[in-house]
């Protein structure tokens, strides 16, 4: 089973160390380029219409590839066909990730859960591909019930809502209810930074996109998911 980390002495690189000219987001490449920078990385993924677990942010193929359509209703091989953006990468599998990453550096594994995806059965299967890695990482996703599916041998992280958009009556129940199961960390947005501090658990901040908003989450102490500021200012 891939093994617990101390969430707060790494940086990580939101969808892996990427850039507007390429490499592309969630992409081998990409998470190649966080490795040798020695960053954690926090990545997307979901379920190919055939089942298989693979790595992409959105419900729709349209904005990282030139395919229109649900990525759900794709068979892994056709979307392992399919170039993200202009670059030569193509759409990964999660076990290709798995299979290049350094078991020393942490990932982040954020489960999107939509559509007809079931959560407790796509969490399971996330689940069974890491008890057979045997490096850094953990599973998350703003789903509880996915969240609840995963076994309490593997570190486990919820996902909540900004107050901005689901209120923070909202915030207080998503974040008191995976404090109750037992939850080992939480990931907030950079905006709920104090808010979170204040329930005294583990958490991450998501994503940081500048200096100012570093500087404003920093005396929180907390981890940082970043995008596109110097890693060494995100580093712990």
């Amino acid at each position: 089973m891939a093994e617990r980390f101390d969430l707060g002495a790494f940086a990580y690189a939101h969808r892996g160390l990427w850039l507007a000219e390429g490499p592309p987001e969630n992409s081998l490449a990409g998470f190649r380029a966080a490795a040798a920078a020695g960053l954690g990385v926090e990545f997307d993924l979901r379920p190919s219409a055939d089942g298989e677990v693979m790595i992409f942010h959105d419900p729709l193929l349209d904005r990282m590839t030139a395919v229109s359509g649900v990525f759900e209703t794709r068979a892994a091989g056709e979307l392992k066909s399919m170039a993200l953006g202009a670059s030569g990468e193509r759409v990964p599998a999660f076990e290709e990730l798995l299979g290049l990453w350094p078991e020393g550096l942490p990932l982040l594994c954020e489960m999107k859960v939509d559509g007809t995806t079931d959560p407790a059965a796509f969490a399971e299967k996330v689940a069974a591909q890491l008890a057979g890695w045997r490096g850094l990482a953990a599973a998350m996703s703003f789903s509880e019930e996915a969240v609840r599916a995963l076994p309490a041998s593997l570190m486990r992280g919820q996902l909540v809502l900004p107050t901005v958009q689901a209120g923070e009556a909202r915030f207080d129940e998503v974040a008191g209810r995976a404090l109750a199961d037992g939850i080992d960390y939480l990931a907030v947005h950079h905006t709920d930074t104090a808010r979170a501090a204040a329930l005294g658990a583990p958490f991450v901040v998501w994503t940081v996109r500048s200096e100012a908003d570093l500087a404003a989450a920093r005396p929180y102490n907390p981890a940082i998911i970043f995008e596109h500021i110097d890693p060494a200012l995100a580093a712990p």
